[in-house]
């Protein structure tokens, strides 16, 4: 269920375009992705700007009207905003001594390799959880699309939560930097990765002998639409079949909505509307227990929070 487009697809390109540091890119890739599966999948575009994106969010539309054969057409026009989202810096500095690496491994490069992994997977689910709490959850707070599944839910407690995004291009899309990373390299790529001192043997911070180089990479977020993203929370119990349908018919879905939950939720309603037939033809379940609600996959990860905090001043969803 991966888009053309995908961060994962996006990055591995623009990897591929540089023979010369194809391979330590993809190993960036592939370690920043790999526990984070709806970072990988979701729809990236470049942004306008080395550290901003720049849009117009369209405020005012008028239509066409009805006009006589031969008649005077009226005039037309549209209001537009013209707004931006910043990108954010992603990044680390890897110093180590000279001793500790020749034991362990052959040279400066290879030794590096072996740290960055276990950094950049912390990194990426780190980041999808907060792509899950601090964006989707909260813009259809702001934007008022997100609705209570249940009047019993209650303030102190905490409940499973969900949110359906329908990507569009230029309105609900990741953003990656357009700037050509590295020393000469025309080509670009989403991970910048520099050595200090020309990758050479200097004395470090500490007083100590060795190497550094620093991994860094600019990304964002785009969700400028309020009809595109919605929510369910406070979910006490395993949400209604119109429930689910009312989630994506908020974010207007077709072919590119998605539905992201924890997969602990994702179960409990998989083992709910695969023994009965509550579902009335809106949930479907396969055999292999994947979930879709009028067509919408739902899609899982671990890194997002099972339960978040009681949400209050959300209308009670009517279904």
């Amino acid at each position: 269920m991966e888009f053309k487009n995908s961060f994962y697809t996006v990055a591995v390109e623009a990897a591929k375009k540089n023979s010369k540091t194809a391979s330590g890119q993809l190993a960036l890739i592939d370690n920043f992705t790999t526990n984070a599966p709806i970072l990988a999948a979701m729809p990236f575009e470049k942004a306008s700007h080395a550290y901003h994106h720049a849009y117009s969010r369209l405020l005012y539309a008028d239509t066409l009207q009805k006009v006589d054969f031969d008649g005077r057409l009226p005039a037309m026009r549209t209001q537009s905003q013209l707004e931006s989202v910043k990108l954010t810096p992603f990044g680390g500095d890897f110093s180590f001594g000279e001793d500790l690496m020749k034991q362990t491994h052959g040279t400066p490069g290879e030794y590096l390799a072996s740290q960055v992994p276990p950094v950049l997977r912390a990194t990426g689910m780190a980041l999808e959880e907060s792509l899950y709490l601090n964006n989707f959850l909260t813009k259809t707070i702001e934007y008022g699309t997100a609705r209570s599944t249940s009047a019993l839910a209650s303030t102190g407690n905490y409940y499973p939560t969900m949110v359906a995004v329908t990507w569009e291009p230029g309105e609900m899309t990741g953003l990656y930097s357009p700037l050509p990373y590295g020393s000469g390299d025309k080509f670009g790529k989403l991970f910048e990765t520099e050595w200090a001192n020309d990758k050479a043997r200097h004395k470090l911070e500490d007083g100590i002998y060795g190497y550094a180089a620093t991994v860094k990479i600019f990304i964002g977020i785009l969700l400028a639409n309020r009809q595109k993203i919605a929510s369910l929370v406070n979910i006490d119990k395993t949400p209604t079949a119109l429930q689910l349908a009312a989630l994506v018919n908020t974010a207007n879905s077709n072919s590119s909505t998605r539905i992201y939950c924890s997969a602990a939720l994702k179960t409990s309603i998989a083992a709910a509307y695969a023994r009965t037939q509550d579902g009335n033809g809106l949930v479907a379940v396969t055999g292999a227990g994947e979930v879709s609600v009028i067509g919408v996959p739902i899609v899982t990860s671990n890194n997002i929070p099972r339960e978040v905090g009681f949400v209050d001043g959300v209308p009670l969803i009517d279904a």
